[in-house]
């Protein structure tokens, strides 16, 4: 039987003075089973980092033609794209 995911919840109270961001985050992020908590934390601090409207995780390691964090246009054109970790030869 394999492993499920581990849903952590995560409250942020985000304050970027720099950007005028003020946020209470109210999230839940999913841990797959090969990912280690490193990787989960720095996918998170991305996300808070790079805080705007319309940003999301992606589905994650599953997934290799995605970023660990990235938004989106109302049109489907990609705005921001974080990658999380070492990038590989190929991206």
């Amino acid at each position: 039987m394999a492993l499920g995911a581990t849903v952590y919840h995560l409250e942020i109270a985000l304050s970027d003075a720099d950007r005028g961001v003020y946020e209470s985050l109210d999230l839940r992020v999913a841990r797959h089973p090969s990912e280690t908590m490193r990787f989960l934390v720095a996918r998170t601090l991305a996300y808070a980092l790079l805080y705007e409207e319309g940003i999301a995780f992606s589905k994650g390691l599953s997934t290799t033609t995605e970023p660990g964090v990235w938004a989106r246009e109302a049109d489907g054109r990609v705005r921001l794209w974080a990658d999380v970790g070492s990038p590989s030869a190929e991206r």
